[in-house]
C-alpha cells in the first residue's frame, strides 16, 4: 500500500490526483475507467478541502492498495465529521439542465463512477474509500 500526506488546499489538488492517476494505471485500467477513478477522487478531495476544514487547510493522507484486481483509493482527514455519504443530492435531477444551480452532484458522481464507496469516522478521523474494480474483475 502507498500512501502520500498533502496540504488539503486546491493548489494541491492537481498533484494528488496525478499521484492517483499514475497509480490506476499501473493496473491497465481503461481511459474510461481511469477518467472514473479521478473524477470520483477529485469529488471526493474536493469535499474533504471545502467541509472537513471549511476552506481552512489541514492535511489530508491517500492511501492506494491494489486488493483482488481492484484499486481501493483510502482518503483520511481529521477535519471536521463529515459523512458525503450521507448528504442528499441537492440537485433536482428533473429540472432542466439550463434552470439548475451549480453543485449538488459530486456524490451521484462518486457512486456512479465506482464499484463501492465507504466512510468511517474512526479516532477523529474521516475516512472514505473508494474502490474500483478492473474490468477483468467485474
Amino acid at each position: 500500500m502507498e500512501t502520500k500526506t498533502f496540504f488539503a488546499d486546491l493548489e494541491h489538488l492537481h498533484e494528488i490526483l496525478l499521484w492517483i492517476r499514475w497509480e490506476a494505471e499501473k493496473m491497465s485500467f481503461t481511459s474510461s475507467d481511469l477518467y472514473k477513478i479521478e473524477l470520483a477522487s477529485e469529488e471526493a478531495i474536493v469535499n474533504v478541502i471545502h467541509h472537513s476544514y471549511e476552506d481552512k487547510g489541514g492535511n489530508v493522507s491517500v492511501s492506494i492498495d491494489v486488493i483482488s484486481g481492484s484499486i481501493k483509493i483510502t482518503i483520511s482527514d481529521s477535519g471536521h465529521p463529515f459523512n458525503p455519504l450521507a448528504q442528499k443530492t441537492k440537485a433536482n435531477l428533473d429540472t432542466p439542465l439550463e434552470e439548475r444551480q451549480m453543485g449538488g452532484l459530486g456524490i451521484l458522481f462518486i457512486r456512479k463512477c465506482l464499484d463501492e464507496v465507504s466512510y468511517q469516522r474512526i479516532n477523529h478521523q474521516n475516512i472514505l474509500t473508494l474502490t474500483k474494480k478492473h474490468r477483468s474483475t467485474n
